[in-house]
């Protein structure tokens, strides 16, 4: 059984060779028996990092390991390939539509900072919407032949409850693939969801023209942000996206002040320490420090510290969907969703 834990000792030798590779060097792969090779393959999948991994090989890799992660890396790259000939349709048609939008995570990455569309495992497409064009979205997408998907739990009035999203889905054939559509910014002050559009640019990549994305300072924290709000702090995936980022980076001083102004220091810090310590990326040490101890209100803090522990990640997240949003109607229609979803209705126990 593998750990998907960053701090399992199993990981080690996977943490070298990609850390080495986020630096732009050569991985300078030990001799290794086939046992070994099959120990970091299985962490490798484990942490949604085979198709990075297979490229970076060398020429002496047993044969039945460079089958296992040829296979992986080629999947991904039909998959990613597919979704960013739908994305391609998506953005011209919500530009044309006045949406304010900004495509981020897997998509932006792998058109920004990843030499290789096989490289990073994407399983859906994210897009960040601006609150006000929300009822503007789901007739495009529909248009495009997209259906929403979780509407029980988005609610009906999706512009104008906290924390809104919702997905849609595309069936073709054996294939359904998934758009998410997030209103919010994973930062913990409100303010800052208006903030955020100041921050977002155009870029061009993956055969996208003009593609609104977050600017470098900006995605850094939200996926800092997203990595322990929505992962605890695991999964080396996650990792390698803030290690690229982290690369482009040309002024520490704005993502500071992004981190303060979205109240993500606390994220951030961790996340930028975790970079630096399992994959050995060179991030200022003045920074981490500066970060880690920027001014949070203590609620906001304890909060975050319950959403990057496993046993309380559910009930720290909820809590802070609560203390985020816009005022009490809106809480307690919240609550009653949760209540009433089908989802979180105690099933009968099997004999």
């Amino acid at each position: 059984m593998f750990s998907a834990s960053l701090h399992s000792d199993g990981c080690t030798l996977l943490h070298q060779a990609i850390g080495t590779w986020c630096q732009g060097k050569t991985v300078p792969w030990q001799a290794m028996d086939n046992t070994q090779w099959e120990v970091l393959v299985g962490e490798a999948r484990l942490h949604g990092v085979s198709g990075l991994l297979y490229p970076l090989l060398p020429d002496d890799v047993p044969v039945g390991v460079r089958d296992t992660l040829r296979s992986d890396y080629q999947n991904q790259l039909a998959a990613n390939m597919l979704y960013m000939q739908k994305l391609a349709q998506i953005v011209p048609a919500l530009r044309s539509a006045g949406v304010r939008f900004a495509v981020v995570k897997g998509a932006a990455l792998l058109a920004t900072v990843y030499p290789d569309m096989g490289m990073r495992a994407m399983k859906d497409i994210d897009l960040l919407v601006h609150p006000e064009d929300a009822n503007i979205l789901k007739p495009v997408m529909q248009q495009l032949g997209w259906q929403e998907e979780d509407e029980d739990i988005a609610g009906k009035q999706f512009g104008e409850r906290y924390r809104a999203e919702t997905s849609f889905t595309r069936q073709e054939g054996s294939l359904m693939f998934r758009t998410e559509a997030h209103l919010d910014i994973p930062g913990f002050y409100p303010h800052s969801r208006q903030a955020v559009w100041q921050k977002v640019v155009s870029a061009c990549g993956a055969g996208i023209d003009e593609m609104p994305v977050l600017n470098t300072s900006a995605h850094l924290n939200y996926l800092c942000t997203h990595f322990y709000y929505h992962h605890c702090g695991l999964g080396l995936k996650w990792l390698v996206d803030v290690a690229l980022l982290v690369s482009q980076i040309h002024s520490w001083h704005d993502v500071v002040v992004d981190a303060y102004e979205f109240g993500t220091t606390r994220p951030v810090h961790l996340a930028l320490h975790d970079a630096a310590k399992y994959l050995q990326i060179p991030v200022p040490q003045h920074i981490v420090e500066t970060l880690r101890f920027l001014p949070m209100p203590l609620s906001l803090r304890l909060l975050f510290e319950m959403c990057k522990r496993p046993y309380l990640h559910y009930l720290g997240i909820r809590l802070l969907d609560l203390y985020r949003a816009p005022n009490w109607h809106t809480r307690l229609g919240y609550i009653w969703r949760k209540l009433i979803a089908p989802r979180w209705r105690r099933l009968p126990r099997c004999e």
